[in-house]
């Protein structure tokens, strides 16, 4: 098979001659004579676009390194016909940029920092390099970023060698060679070389633009997320919006923004708790006005109440047997307490019975336990609170 996608990578068409067909209940598999699809391999998604008039949806690499292209089910191609192959071109130049940056980034990471890259994924929202360190500072991140920026409007050629595995050896290369026999490397010239199947743009000043999009840890290693590309641009335009918007929001320069927000943040929090304390407040007092001289209330809370606030009120009652029901979209929550004097009563074998009549699940911890009912029906609910009242006091 020629693989013109390794020697004409720029190449959109191809007139080509069916030399496979196989049918599976999941696609239609079909060899060539000569390709310009390059097939899923080392982190770079397959190819897609066209057969003729058949709808080519994958590539993948066969058993025997061929490009095996993957039609839907029941695809009539024939063995023997000629047809043209048509890439998707905005697909595999976009990964052709994203594989590009990706080797820029990793070759950086290696050679300024010490840093290898364990995995790469290059999807169609975002690039990721996992590395093998543990822990990243986010002004290595921002020097890299800036470096493999710099690359980029040098506009670095990228090139490919063909040589066998030994000269490739000889290399010394930031990353062990994977495959036996002679080896591929590309080669981003002063700046990286590494062995690799895939295929890239043809110098660092088509990636146009790498931005970082944050870093987490993951199984003991740091992953570096980024976009590139056009992707990269269009997150800088959209985060610039964000940004616009805040500085009028504000009456702020971009400069003063964050200290806005944490101000704001903090702000928020104080206001929470002071919220949370007065609906404890609330619902301690509206308990006391309900409960009875045995300790036993039932509440009706309006829609959208906080039952925590109910829960967290809880403990200043000495004994109190309580239901709390509140209305939730069609549905009915529900709280229960049982404290003090109660506590000796089984909630697993005296009130779930109850719970189940109004179709109820949920649980806790005593002295509280809480959940959802799928009843929302007026005369149901009351019985349920009859029910209650009158279990509590057996």
């Amino acid at each position: 098979m020629n693989k013109y996608y390794y020697t004409e990578p720029y190449r959109r068409s191809l007139t080509c001659t069916v030399t496979g067909v196989n049918h599976t209940d999941k696609a239609t598999e079909v060899v060539t004579d000569s390709t310009i699809f390059y097939p899923e391999s080392g982190g770079q998604p397959g190819d897609r676009g066209t057969l003729g008039p058949y709808r080519v949806l994958d590539t993948r690499k066969g058993d025997d390194g061929r490009s095996v292209l993957i039609l839907p089910p029941s695809t009539p191609v024939k063995e023997g016909e000629n047809l043209e192959l048509v890439l998707d071109w905005d697909h595999r130049y976009f990964f052709m940029v994203m594989h590009a940056a990706q080797h820029l980034l990793s070759g950086l990471l290696y050679y300024m920092f010490g840093i290898g890259t364990v995995a790469v994924h290059q999807g169609e929202d975002y690039l990721t390099i996992e590395t093998d360190k543990e822990q990243i500072p986010q002004q290595t991140v921002d020097e890299l970023v800036l470096a493999a920026n710099a690359r980029i409007r040098e506009n670095h050629r990228i090139l490919y060698h063909e040589m066998s595995h030994s000269d490739a050896e000889a290399l010394g290369l930031r990353r062990s060679i994977k495959v036996e026999g002679d080896v591929r490397i590309v080669e981003i010239e002063d700046v990286d070389r590494i062995a690799c199947g895939g295929v890239h743009v043809a110098s660092t000043g088509e990636i146009g633009l790498i931005y970082s999009l944050g870093h987490e840890q993951i199984r003991g290693h740091v992953r570096l997320y980024f976009n590139c590309g056009q992707n990269a641009l269009e997150s800088l335009l959209k985060e610039d919006k964000v940004i616009r918007s805040l500085n009028r929001t504000f009456s702020c320069h971009t400069d003063e923004l964050e200290d806005k927000v944490v101000a704001l943040s903090a702000g928020l929090t104080d206001a929470k708790a002071r919220l949370q304390s007065a609906n404890k407040a609330l619902a301690r007092f509206e308990i006391s006005s309900a409960a009875d001289a045995d300790g036993i209330c039932v509440i009706t809370a309006s829609e959208g109440a906080d039952l925590q606030s109910y829960a967290q009120a809880v403990p200043e009652f000495e004994d109190l047997a309580m239901l709390v029901l509140c209305p939730d979209n069609g549905r009915t929550k529900w709280l229960v307490a049982l404290k003090g004097k109660y506590e000796k009563l089984d909630f697993n074998v005296l009130i779930r019975p109850l719970l189940a009549r109004i179709d109820a699940k949920g649980g806790g911890r005593s002295p509280v336990f809480q959940g959802v009912a799928n009843c929302s029906d007026a005369t149901g609910l009351q019985e349920f609170c009859r029910q209650f009242k009158e279990t509590v006091l057996r």
